[in-house]
C-alpha cells in the first residue's frame, strides 16, 4: 500500500501496474495542476540493483527536460519508499491510435518529426532510449507528440537507466493495454521484439543508431499500420528483423519519395551503414512536410534533392530563371579558354547573387564559405535566422538554382575541400571531420575542441586548428592522432586558418595566420627549415593562388584591404610579396577578431564572397510591463547589448564594427549622446557597472591576451582585475552589496565555459563557483542576492537554457526556460526572472525556496494583451530598469537585408566599375 499523499501531492486514482511499475494520478496541491506519480512494486522497492536503476531513470528524464519528452519534476521519498513525480499528459498512445489502421501520411510525418526531434535531444544528452515503440508514445488532443519511458534507456556511462517494464502499462501516461505483440524481452537482450535493432536482438552493444532503426520501424507502421518486421512469437520476430526486408509496397503511394529513402536507411540491418544521425531524418521529414512533391536525386552527388519549404512554383518564375541564366553566363565565361591569372584582353565580369533559402543566414562566427577546386560548387555553414537550428554545411552546384543541405553536418564550421573536390573537412562537436560529397557518409578524423580552420594537401594530410590558442597540428585524411607541426609564441597566441601553397622539398609549405602575438599577420612556414616568415602583417589570413602570372611557378595572395579584395603576386621562391596590389572586388565581408574572409577564390576566375554586412542600427525606447513605449531621443546606434547605471540615465553599450571588431560606449540616455570608453586597440565587450557610477567592468581583448578591467569613466589608466592565460571573460554581474564580481572564463583550448567569482575589495585571486563538462555563461545575480540566473551552453554555442543556482553556496541548479534562448534575461524582481525566446516572446518564472531548495514554476508569457506580443524580428531587449519596472529595448532602424552572396564569373577581367569601397 503506498500512502494517500506523498509531499504536496494528493493521490487520486491508479493509472495502470505492470510487474516493474505502478502508476498513479496525483494533485499537485502547491501548483494546482495534475501529475502522474510512478512507484516500483513493494516487492522490488527494497531490490538495490531495481531501486539504483529507478534513481537512474529519474537523472535521465532531468536531463532530458523538453516539449516532446515527458518530463519529471521531482523525486520523493515517504514512509522510506522513492517515487519519480512525471509530467501527466492526456490522450492515447500511438499504439491505440494504430489499432484503428494507418494513420494519414502528413499526419504520419508530424508525428514522426517530433518523435525524431525528442530521440535527437537524448541523443545530444549522450541518452539512447533502447525502447522506442508505439506504446511508449503519447498523442495529446491537439496532435503533440510525448516520448516517454526512458526506462531501458543507456547512458554514456553503459549503465541502463532503469528496469526493463513490460508491455506500455508502467508509462505514466498510458491506461490501456499493450498491443499484442509489443513483447518486452528481459535479460540480455533489452527491448521490445518487432522494433529492436539487429544488435539489439543479437546482444551487442547499442548506439543511437539502434534508435534510429527502431524510429524506422514506428515510422513504417505509422504509414502501414503493419509491424515491419511481424511475427507470432518473438523468436519469429527477431528472426525478422535479423533475416527479412519489409515489405516495401505496403507503403502508401502518397509517401514522399525522401521519406522512402529515409526509411531504408533507418532500417538497414548493418548498423555501419544505417543513417547516422536522427537529426538528419528530422531534416528530411521536415523538407518532406513542406514540399510532399520534393523527390530525386543529383547525379553527381547520390545525394537526396532536399527541396527548401521556401521553394514554391511562384518562387521559381521570372526572377529565379534570370538569376540562374546570370549563373550558367557566369560558368561559361569562367570555363572559356583563357590564360589562367592574366586578365583576359575584351572580357567583362560578370555578377550574379547568391541568395540563400528563405530564413538562414550564413553562419559567419568562423569562415562560412569554401569554393571546390574547380570552381563549380561552393559550400556555406548556415543556420536559421533566429538561432532556432544549429548551423549544417549547404552545398550548390553553380550551374543550379538551390543548395542543398548536407545531412550529419549539424554545428558545422570552418568547411575546407579536399584537393580532389570530393570531400568536404569541417569542425563539428568538439571533432574534425569529413563528409563523402558522393556517398554522404561523414566520418570523425579526430578531437579538435574548437577548431579554427584547417587544409587539405595534396599528399593526404590535412593541417588545422584544433582551438582558439595554440599551434597548428597535422592528421591523415583517413584520421589518427595528429601531431603538432608549429608551436605557439606565448600561452595565448593563436595559429589558424592555414593554407596549403604548391612545391617545396621536404613536406609542403602553408600559410597561416596568427594572432594575439606582437605581430599578428599571415606568415609562410616551411616543414623542411621550421622557417616561419612574416609574409603580410594584418588581421585576417590570406589565401593563394596558382597562376602564371609570374615567373618561377610563381601565383597571387587574394586578402583584404579596406574592405577592398586584393590580389598581389607572390613569389614563391622567396616566399614573399612581389609587384603591385589591385583590387578586384569592394565591400567585402571578413572577420578581424577570428582573422577569416569569407570568400572562395580559384585559378579559373570564380570568386563568391560575402558582402559587408553592417550592424543594423537601433532606435532606443523604454517599454513598461504593459508594453508600452516610450521612445527616446537618441540617433540610431549599432547596440545589441546594454548595462544600465543604477540610476538609469546612463548605459554602457556593447556595439559591432562593420568586421566582427568590439567595443564599447557610454550612451547617455537623456542627452541623447555616446561616448567610446577604452583604448582603440582594445577589443571590449560585457560591460558591468561597478559600485557608484564612476567606472565600468569589461572584458578586453588585445594582441597579447584577455582580461577583465575596471575602466574609470573619468580617464585615467584601467585597473586590471583578472588575466589568466588561455582565457576569454564575460563579466555577469556585480553583487548587491557592491563587493562581488561575476563572471564567466571560456578556456579557448577546451571550449568550455564556468562561473567564477571575484572579490573587488583587495587582489585575491578568483575563485570557480561552478564547473561542469558543459558551459555557463553571463550570471546575473538576483536583487536580494541570493541566487544567480545563468545560461547554459552546451559546447559553447550561443544557444541554450536558463538556469537558477542559489548564491553564495551554490544547491542544485533548476532549470527555469523549456526552450533555448540567446542572452536576453534577467531578473524583474526577486523572486522571478524574464527572458526573450528566440520567436520574440517574452517569458517570466517565479523562483521559489524550499527546505533550502530552489524551485521555478512554469513559465508564463508575459505582455500579451489581447494576445499581441510587444517585441518582433525587428525589435530586441537591451537591459532592465529594475527599480523601475521598464525594459530598456532597441528597434531596428533599418530593416535586415537577406542573406547572399555574390558570384563573379572572372574576377581577372578587366573591371566594371569603381571599386572602392569607402564613401
Amino acid at each position: 500500500m503506498h500512502p494517500a499523499a506523498i509531499g504536496p501531492f494528493k493521490i487520486e486514482r491508479e493509472l495502470g501496474r505492470g510487474g516493474m511499475g505502478e502508476v498513479y494520478l496525483a494533485r499537485d496541491t502547491r501548483l494546482d495542476r495534475q501529475v502522474a506519480i510512478k512507484a516500483l512494486p513493494a516487492h522490488l522497492a527494497q531490490d538495490p540493483d531495481r531501486l539504483a536503476r529507478f534513481q537512474r531513470e529519474a537523472k535521465v528524464l532531468a536531463s532530458l527536460n523538453h516539449p516532446v519528452i515527458g518530463a519529471i519534476y521531482g523525486l520523493e521519498e515517504a514512509e522510506g519508499h522513492q517515487y519519480l513525480i512525471l509530467e501527466f499528459v492526456e490522450g492515447q498512445t500511438l499504439a491505440d491510435r494504430l489499432a484503428k489502421g494507418p494513420i494519414p501520411v502528413d499526419e504520419a510525418l508530424d508525428f514522426a518529426r517530433q518523435i525524431a526531434e525528442a530521440l535527437e535531444v537524448a541523443h545530444e544528452k549522450g541518452v539512447v532510449h533502447r525502447d522506442l515503440k508505439p506504446g511508449n508514445v503519447m498523442v495529446t488532443p491537439d496532435g503533440t507528440v510525448k516520448v516517454l519511458d526512458f526506462g531501458l534507456a543507456r547512458t554514456d556511462d553503459g549503465a541502463p537507466s532503469s528496469v526493463t517494464l513490460r508491455g506500455s502499462h508502467d508509462s505514466p501516461t498510458v491506461t490501456s493495454p499493450a498491443r499484442p505483440h509489443s513483447l518486452t524481452i528481459p535479460g540480455v537482450i533489452m527491448g521490445t521484439a518487432g522494433y529492436m535493432s539487429p544488435e539489439q536482438a543479437r546482444g551487442k552493444p547499442v548506439d543511437k543508431r539502434s534508435d534510429i532503426f527502431s524510429f524506422g520501424c514506428v515510422l513504417y507502421e505509422m504509414l502501414t499500420s503493419v509491424q515491419p518486421f511481424p511475427g507470432e512469437t518473438v523468436t519469429d520476430s527477431l528472426g525478422a528483423i535479423l533475416h527479412r526486408e519489409p515489405d516495401w509496397s505496403l507503403l502508401p503511394p502518397s509517401t514522399p519519395h525522401v521519406v522512402r529513402v529515409l526509411l531504408k536507411r533507418c532500417l538497414v540491418k548493418d548498423r555501419h551503414n544505417r543513417l547516422r544521425d536522427i537529426g538528419d531524418a528530422r531534416i528530411e521529414i521536415e523538407q518532406s512536410i513542406a514540399d510532399p512533391r520534393g523527390a530525386g536525386t543529383i547525379a553527381e552527388h547520390g545525394l537526396p534533392i532536399m527541396h527548401p519549404w521556401w521553394r514554391s512554383p511562384a518562387v521559381l518564375a521570372t526572377t529565379a530563371l534570370l538569376a540562374a541564366a546570370a549563373i550558367v553566363i557566369a560558368l561559361a565565361l569562367i570555363r572559356a579558354p583563357g590564360t589562367p591569372g592574366a586578365p583576359p584582353s575584351g572580357r567583362r565580369e560578370v555578377r550574379a547573387t547568391l541568395g540563400l533559402p528563405k530564413g538562414l543566414a550564413l553562419y559567419t562566427i568562423d569562415r562560412a564559405v569554401a569554393v571546390s577546386p574547380d570552381g563549380s560548387h561552393v559550400a556555406v555553414v548556415a543556420r536559421t535566422r533566429d538561432g532556432t537550428q544549429p548551423s549544417s554545411l549547404h552545398l550548390r552546384d553553380l550551374a543550379r538554382l538551390e543548395f542543398v543541405p548536407l545531412p550529419g553536418t549539424n554545428d558545422a564550421s570552418s568547411p575546407f575541400w579536399s584537393p580532389d573536390g570530393k570531400s568536404l573537412a569541417f569542425f563539428a562537436d568538439e571533432k574534425l571531420k569529413r563528409i563523402d560529397v558522393a556517398d554522404g557518409i561523414v566520418r570523425v578524423l579526430c578531437d579538435a575542441p574548437a577548431g579554427r580552420g584547417g587544409a587539405w594537401s595534396t599528399k593526404g594530410t590535412i593541417i588545422f586548428a584544433p582551438s582558439a590558442v595554440g599551434g597548428l597540428l597535422i592528421v591523415s585524411e583517413s584520421g589518427g592522432t595528429p601531431t603538432p607541426i608549429t608551436l605557439p609564441e606565448t600561452p595565448d597566441a593563436s595559429h589558424r586558418n592555414p593554407h596549403f601553397l604548391p612545391g617545396g622539398a621536404g613536406g609542403e609549405r602553408f600559410l597561416y595566420y596568427r594572432q594575439n602575438t606582437d605581430a599578428d599577420g599571415v606568415y609562410a612556414f616551411n616543414p623542411a627549415t621550421k622557417e616561419n616568415k612574416l609574409v603580410l602583417p594584418g588581421d585576417a589570413e590570406a589565401m593563394f593562388i596558382e597562376s602564371v602570372e609570374l615567373a618561377d611557378g610563381g601565383g597571387l595572395l587574394a586578402f583584404v584591404r579596406d574592405e577592398n579584395l586584393m590580389v598581389q603576386p607572390f613569389d614563391l621562391p622567396r616566399l614573399e610579396l612581389a609587384g603591385t596590389a589591385r583590387p578586384i572586388a569592394a565591400g567585402v565581408q571578413h572577420n578581424t577578431i577570428r582573422g577569416t574572409l569569407n570568400i572562395g577564390i580559384k585559378a579559373n576566375g570564380t570568386l563568391v564572397y560575402q558582402p559587408v554586412q553592417r550592424d543594423p542600427r537601433m532606435r532606443m525606447a523604454w517599454m513598461d510591463l504593459k508594453g508600452e513605449r516610450t521612445p527616446l531621443a537618441i540617433e540610431p546606434f549599432p547596440v545589441w547589448s546594454a548595462s544600465l547605471s543604477p540610476d538609469a540615465r546612463r548605459a554602457a553599450v556593447d556595439t559591432n564594427g562593420d568586421h566582427g571588431e568590439q567595443s564599447m560606449a557610454i550612451l547617455d540616455l537623456e542627452r541623447g549622446t555616446h561616448t567610446p570608453i577604452g583604448d582603440p586597440n582594445w577589443s571590449m565587450i560585457s560591460g558591468v557597472w561597478s559600485p557608484g557610477t564612476q567606472s565600468v567592468v569589461c572584458a578586453r581583448r588585445f594582441h597579447a591576451g584577455f582580461d577583465i578591467a575596471s575602466i574609470p569613466l573619468a580617464g585615467g589608466p584601467p585597473r586590471v582585475l583578472v588575466a589568466v592565460p588561455g582565457f576569454e571573460y564575460f563579466p555577469g554581474s556585480v553583487t548587491p552589496d557592491g563587493r562581488t564580481l561575476l563572471f564567466s572564463q571560456w578556456h579557448n583550448r577546451d571550449k568550455a565555459g564556468e562561473l567564477m567569482t571575484l572579490s573587488l575589495d583587495g587582489d585575491q585571486p578568483p575563485k570557480p563557483y561552478m564547473t561542469t563538462p558543459e558551459s555557463e555563461f553571463l550570471p546575473r545575480i538576483s536583487p536580494a542576492g541570493d541566487a544567480i540566473m545563468y545560461h547554459h551552453r552546451p559546447g559553447g554555442t550561443p544557444l541554450g537554457l536558463l538556469y537558477v543556482v542559489a548564491y553564495p553556496s551554490p544547491g542544485v541548479p533548476v532549470q527555469v526556460s523549456l526552450t533555448p534562448v540567446e542572452e536576453e534575461y534577467g531578473w524583474l524582481r526577486s523572486g522571478e526572472v524574464f527572458w526573450a525566446d528566440s520567436s520574440h516572446r517574452l517569458w517570466s518564472a517565479a523562483v521559489t525556496t524550499k527546505d533550502g531548495q530552489l524551485d521555478a514554476t512554469q513559465p508564463r508569457e508575459m505582455l500579451t494583451p489581447a494576445g499581441a506580443r510587444p517585441l518582433d524580428e525587428h525589435s530586441m531587449v537591451l537591459a532592465y530598469d529594475l527599480p523601475r519596472q521598464r525594459f530598456l529595448i532597441g528597434i531596428k532602424h533599418e530593416p535586415q537585408e537577406d542573406a547572399q552572396l555574390i558570384v563573379v564569373s572572372d574576377w581577372r577581367s578587366e573591371p566594371t566599375g569603381e571599386r572602392s569601397s569607402r564613401k
